[in-house]
């Protein structure tokens, strides 16, 4: 937060100070409202000046005393991507956005809706190259709709040629698994499990498959899935092909409850990644 934050233009020629204060104007804001932004603002942390280059920030074709932006532009510069977090009111910027500071045109995450969060986290993913550790504290920020086996981290090492070959794929198929994973089993699971299999691969976007009758036969097989969650062994059959004979993100879907709530659809939880587990052959 800058100092100058009241100076704020929020849109249509309307700044913070005016919205907040004023006894007029285009925009009145309750006056409870107002108190518990005042009292929000008041412990905002005042971020560090010395990065900037300038107060003043251009996009959406006009010039904007934008102290926030020109931070969140020095700060993806230098290599740490930052969004920001618009106050809508008026015509609000969303998505990607180019921001020219000083000359520099870059573009930058305006995030107004739950879908622009998770993608941006997907895209720092790879704009900052991230290393295991990074990965995991990104992962459920960017595949919100997932839950994690205990200890799943450690297997991001037992990819073959390692995590860094496979960060991409690794990072869209996860997506595609958090935004459709449940849905469809929620509204396909009960019927042919090879139409299934083909529209889970087609919605995800990656090669899907359970495993077959005699590798769920096979003890050792069970064995090298099973997991655990939330106090319990698990044994996770479906997995996603990251590549046609190797690395593989093996999961399962949990359904909701007897009586579910309107929108609910049960739920994903990834189990291990690995690059093959044991199969009876």
């Amino acid at each position: 937060m800058h100092a100058d934050y009241y100076r704020t233009d929020l849109g249509d020629d309307v700044q913070l100070y005016s919205a907040m204060f004023g006894s007029g104007g285009a925009v009145r804001l309750d006056r409870d409202d107002v108190e518990r932004l005042r009292l929000a603002l008041d412990r905002a942390i005042e971020f560090d000046e010395s990065i900037l280059v300038a107060f003043e920030a251009e996009y959406e074709g006009r010039v904007w005393f934008a102290p926030g932006v020109a931070w969140a532009h020095a700060s993806c510069l230098q290599g740490h991507q930052v969004g920001v977090l618009p106050l809508t009111i008026g015509e609000t910027p969303r998505g990607k956005v180019p921001v020219t500071v000083a000359g520099d045109t870059i573009d930058i995450a305006f995030v107004t809706e739950e879908s622009q969060h998770v993608q941006f986290f997907r895209r720092v993913i790879s704009l900052e190259k991230s290393d295991e550790e990074m990965f995991k504290r990104v992962a459920p920020s960017a595949f919100p709709a997932l839950e994690w086996a205990d200890d799943v981290w450690q297997g991001l090492k037992d990819f073959r040629r390692g995590y860094i070959s496979v960060r991409e794929k690794l990072t869209r198929c996860l997506g595609g698994l958090s935004d459709h994973g449940a849905t469809c089993f929620y509204e396909h699971g009960a019927g042919d499990p090879r139409k299934l299999q083909q529209i889970l691969s087609a919605r995800v976007g990656c090669e899907t498959s359970d495993e077959n009758g005699p590798t769920k036969a096979h003890v050792p097989s069970k064995i090298d899935r099973t997991k655990r969650h939330r106090g319990r062994n698990k044994v996770f059959w479906w997995h996603m092909k990251l590549q046609p004979h190797v690395n593989r993100i093996y999961f399962r879907y949990e359904p909701p409850p007897t009586v579910p709530h309107p929108h609910e659809r049960g739920s994903i939880v990834v189990g291990l990644f690995k690059d093959h587990c044991i199969m009876p052959n």
